[in-house]
């Protein structure tokens, strides 16, 4: 418990002039009896939290239970609040917020009380309050740029941003979106400063993503400065993984053939003594080949796990060299769930597929979906062993919203 009982000296005029020292003591002589004034606690640690034309006085009163409330001053004494002080018994913390302030640099005196309205010695306190000047200017830093958005098959968005200095006081981004239940989301993406991507799960694709930047004028506040929010481009594709040449292998025999990595792949589509789906050259692509001294490939299989939420798909094949003998069938097709593709005599139960013809240098199928789908989607072949051979630049997704 902290007391400060202060005796008050006999102001003698003689050869000790100590009648100065007890200039002012008249205002705390009210509250005493006997010649003997007791002040109450003050608060320690006494901290001006920054906020938006108001701020947050802090404090922390480690003893004396005979607190009963608080007054904090500002405007130099002109204007004040007062707040009731209960006691815990232990460490107590004053978080007062005081409304209505100017834009600009504060100083507060605050003062305790006791029941019998002794009060405290005066502490001080100084911080800043910010309004339509810090506001201004965060207006014009703007919001932070964006580098790069992508829409992938888990239904994911990815968002890439610009690095940003600490100095503009980036405190984070909030993103608002719709999901792929059609349920009206937001979410607030805590600033990183160099190098940040941001992984949005379960995103729709019918309504444009939004965001705003949040600053903070200072390292600590209770409010935070934003700017008006800024539409995303919509998503143009669903980047399936390893599906553009140069594609990447996950195994080869050490001489031409290999398997597709990210892709799983049937033992059918491994014709080439285990391997099968692209070859080892530096500009691989995906590449299915029968005849020439290898089997035939019957109801070869490749294909990737891609949940979509509602909305309208074009899935596109790239052709880079087809070779026909007798038979070389080829589809584009999307089933839903996780099991993968039909064989070909059921191609007709996929939810979507597409036949190349011979000829063709790109083909695709176009499908609409209604609600969250997952669905297995890759390549299906029947090719038989006198002479067959596909090769794909690409297969991609797009969105056709």
């Amino acid at each position: 418990m902290k007391r400060y009982i202060i005796n008050i000296p006999i102001c003698l005029a003689g050869a000790f002039l100590v009648i100065a020292s007890c200039k002012k003591m008249d205002d705390y002589k009210k509250h005493a009896a006997g010649g003997e004034i007791i002040y109450p606690s003050t608060f320690d640690s006494l901290k001006v939290i920054p906020g938006r034309n108001r701020a947050m006085v802090t404090g922390i009163l480690k003893s004396d239970p005979r607190v009963a409330k608080y007054r904090i001053f500002w405007n130099s004494g002109s204007d004040s609040l007062e707040a009731p002080f209960v006691r815990s018994g232990g460490v107590d913390t004053m978080k007062q917020i005081v409304p209505n302030l100017p834009e600009g640099p504060i100083t507060f005196t605050v003062r305790t009380y006791d029941s019998k309205g002794n009060k405290s010695i005066p502490m001080i306190a100084t911080g800043n309050v910010y309004g339509q000047s810090f506001q201004t200017s965060v207006n014009q830093r703007g919001n932070r740029v964006v580098l790069k958005t992508s829409f992938a098959a888990d239904g994911s968005a990815t968002i890439n941003w610009a690095n940003v200095d600490a100095y503009v006081g980036v405190l984070g981004m909030q993103i608002h979106y719709t999901n792929g239940d059609n349920v009206v989301r937001d979410t607030i993406v805590p600033a990183q400063l160099v190098d940040q991507q941001t992984v949005i799960p379960n995103v729709g694709i019918k309504n444009l993503l939004s965001y705003n930047t949040l600053y903070l004028p200072e390292k600590v506040g209770i409010d935070t400065f934003t700017v008006t929010k800024k539409e995303l481009p919509a998503f143009t594709e669903v980047i399936l993984l390893n599906s553009v040449k140069p594609v990447a292998n996950s195994a080869n025999d050490g001489s031409r053939w290999a398997t597709l990595r990210d892709w799983i792949t049937n033992p059918a589509a491994k014709n080439h003594n285990g391997y099968g789906g692209t070859d080892n050259s530096s500009d691989a692509r995906i590449y299915f080949e029968a005849g020439w001294g290898a089997s035939a490939i019957q109801n070869g299989k490749i294909h990737q796990i891609v949940t979509l939420p509602p909305g309208k798909y074009k899935f596109e094949g790239s052709v880079d060299w087809y070779h026909r003998g007798s038979r070389n069938d080829v589809y584009l097709v999307a089933m839903p769930g996780t099991n993968g593709l039909p064989d070909v005599n059921n191609v007709n139960t996929a939810f979507a597929s597409a036949k190349l013809e011979s000829g063709w240098w790109w083909w695709d199928t176009t499908f609409e979906v209604t609600q969250k789908t997952t669905f297995s989607m890759g390549l299906l072949l029947y090719m038989d062993d006198d002479g067959e051979a596909t090769r794909l630049n690409s297969i991609r997704l797009y969105i056709v919203n």
